[in-house]
């Protein structure tokens, strides 16, 4: 699988196309792809390096998803959660939505997660979910 950059604000590999826009991570996973769970477990290691460790909600974009093995979405479903503040699935096969709302309904992620079959109301609910500015409170020693 290709490595991803750190930093960078866009990364592809053989099954997705990753974005972080406007502080949600958009991943758009190519069309007839097969995920096993070590394909699974590089894609979430490969994402964590990439986001360096920052949380983001995440917009999942569906190509047309051939086929994920169930370990791979158990992995998925738990360890693979890590990193993501709340997810957010738009669908456009009928196997992929079939999929997905087995998954939800089974494996019950530990983040916010909805599906949609529209991308723009799916970044509408993300945007809650989205971390706040935080300011730093200067302190005496800052600054002089």
């Amino acid at each position: 699988m290709e490595e991803p950059i750190p930093g960078n604000n866009r990364w592809e590999n053989s099954f997705a196309v990753s974005e972080i826009v406007d502080g949600i991570n958009i991943v758009t996973y190519k069309k007839g792809i097969k995920v096993t769970l070590e394909d699974a477990k590089d894609m979430i290691r490969n994402r964590l390096k990439w986001t360096q460790n920052v949380a983001y909600p995440m917009l999942v974009l569906d190509e047309g998803i051939e086929f994920i093995a169930k370990d791979a979405r158990d992995y998925m479903s738990n360890e693979g959660t890590q990193g993501v503040i709340a997810g957010a699935f738009v669908l456009k096969s009928v196997y992929s939505t079939f999929l997905i709302n087995f998954y939800l309904s089974v494996t019950r992620p530990k983040v916010p997660h909805r599906m949609f079959t529209d991308r723009n109301k799916a970044l509408e609910w993300l945007k809650q979910y989205k971390p706040k500015p935080q300011v730093i409170e200067q302190t005496n020693a800052v600054g002089k």
